[in-house]
Parts: structure tokens; C-alpha cells; sequence
């Protein structure tokens, strides 16, 4: 009987460290939107995209400066979860044109100076607040899963619309590119048209724990906003990255009856 109880009890205790999420919120970091800095899901901390902003708002003065506050808030987040830089076994970085790549190169290889994690990297036309840099991460939580987790992803500007089958989730992209006028009305519809996907497989939004928001302009944050956090609860939103990755398109006026794709959303979903 007590070796019944036992077992009961370690399989409770493997099911509900499974099942744990809640949102990680570190002293001195503020989002500029309707996500979390960090989710901690099961065995994984997900963390959005960081700029370089220190707790006064303000920005480096040289991009080594920058590179090094972003990686700063990257580790105020998971040491918040209780993990450290060591943990990190993915992460997008995402450069403006205005930071040469050697300068990004030295300061990762400082703060990751041996088993490095798994990195892509990327350009950015524009980010929010007009930061230079933009870093998003995961990390586990076991260290001796490390090498496992590294087949880990994060969904980004590459993702072609529709679900693949991701390591521990699922990845699911969409834009409607023959959508309404608005950033709002797109915004809408791009969700409506997740929610299917992820029903079909499956999930649903409320299993999200990482986003990817590509604007056609960084102007329509707020319009974004307005309507994304419609779409999950204020008590543990997905982490998000937001970037435009390139020149906003020169016009917005419909042509042959469709208006240009002015925002596209890539999410990663969990159980």
C-alpha cells in the first residue's frame, strides 16, 4: 500500500510540473504590450523579445552597450524563474542595420563562453520604440535535458502560413493577405484564422506560449495591441516578439480587390 501511494504521488507531482504555467515577471522590466516577459510552461521558460532599455528607459550608448543590456533583461527574466543564463537553449536575435554583426558576435561569446545555445539570427527594418536589437529566448529548466531541448524552436519571420510539428508543440502561421483596410480588421482575422488551425490540430490560442507579430510598419503597434490582447488573458499571455522585418509597402490601397498584408503572427503552441 505505501508503495502504491508512493508511486501515486510521484506520477501527481511529474503531471502537475507538466502542467505548471504562469507568467514571469522580473523586477524593473515593463511590457510594452499585452504579453509576459517570460511563461514558464511544464519544463521550458519562454522568453519574449528583449531591447535594450535598462529600468530608466534608456538606451546604450554604442551597440556593444545595447547588446549587453538586452542580454541583461534576457537574464533578469530567467533568473526571475529560477534558472540562469546557462539554461538558455534557443533564441532569435534580431539586428537593425545599425549594429554590425562582429560588435553582437563579442558580447554573445562573453555571456555564453562555452556551450553556447542554439541561435538565429535576423534582420530587422524596424523594432518597437525604435530599439536596435531585439533578443528572444527559451530555456529549460533541467540542465541535464539540455541537449534534448536544444531541437527546441520559436516561431519567426520565415514560417510559411499554415502548422508544422515543432518539438514539444506545434507552430502555426497566418496573414490574410486579402483582408480589410486596417491594421485592426487584419490583426482580427490573422487570429480568427490561427484559432482554426490550432482547433484542427488540436490546440487552442490559450496553449500559446510564444509569438511572432511581423508589422509592415512599426507605427501600428498600438493598433495591433489594441486588438491582440483580445485574444488571451491577462493573467498569463504568451511571450511575443514584434519586429517589421522591412520597408513598409508603398501604398495600402487595394489592388484587384486585396489590400496589401500589413501584419502577419507566427505562435508556437503547448501542452
Amino acid at each position: 500500500m505505501k508503495m502504491r501511494w508512493l508511486t501515486v504521488i510521484g506520477m501527481t507531482a511529474a503531471l502537475g510540473f507538466a502542467a505548471e504555467r504562469r507568467s514571469v515577471f522580473p523586477p524593473g522590466i515593463k511590457p510594452a504590450g499585452p504579453y509576459s516577459p517570460g511563461v514558464l510552461q511544464g519544463e521550458y521558460v519562454y522568453v519574449s523579445g528583449q531591447g535594450p532599455r535598462d529600468a530608466n528607459g534608456k538606451f546604450g550608448d554604442t551597440p556593444e552597450a545595447n547588446m549587453r543590456q538586452a542580454l541583461r533583461n534576457i537574464r533578469s527574466i530567467v533568473e526571475a524563474a529560477g534558472l540562469t543564463m546557462e539554461h538558455i537553449v534557443f533564441a532569435h536575435v534580431y539586428l537593425h542595420s545599425s549594429v554590425p554583426q562582429s560588435e553582437m558576435e563579442k558580447v554573445w561569446k562573453e555571456t555564453f563562453p562555452a556551450n553556447p545555445p542554439k541561435r538565429l539570427l535576423f534582420s530587422a527594418h524596424r523594432m518597437p520604440l525604435d530599439i536596435p536589437v531585439e533578443i528572444n529566448a527559451i530555456a529549460v529548466r533541467d540542465l541535464t535535458k539540455k541537449k534534448q531541448a536544444s531541437k527546441m524552436l520559436l516561431p519567426d519571420q520565415n514560417d510559411k502560413p499554415g502548422c508544422r510539428k515543432a518539438s514539444g508543440g506545434i507552430l502555426c502561421t497566418a496573414s490574410p493577405a486579402t483582408a480589410g483596410a486596417s491594421v485592426e480588421e487584419q490583426t482580427k482575422l490573422t487570429f480568427e484564422q490561427l484559432g482554426a488551425l490550432l482547433e484542427k490540430a488540436g490546440y487552442t490560442l490559450a496553449d500559446t506560449v510564444a509569438t511572432n507579430v511581423q508589422l509592415d510598419s512599426v507605427d501600428d503597434f498600438a493598433k495591433m495591441n489594441s486588438v491582440y490582447g483580445t485574444f488571451f488573458t491577462k493573467d498569463s499571455p504568451p511571450t511575443r516578439t514584434t519586429i517589421a522585418p522591412k520597408a513598409p509597402v508603398a501604398s495600402r490601397e487595394a489592388t484587384t480587390g486585396q489590400y496589401p498584408p500589413l501584419v502577419r503572427i507566427s505562435l508556437l503552441a503547448v501542452k
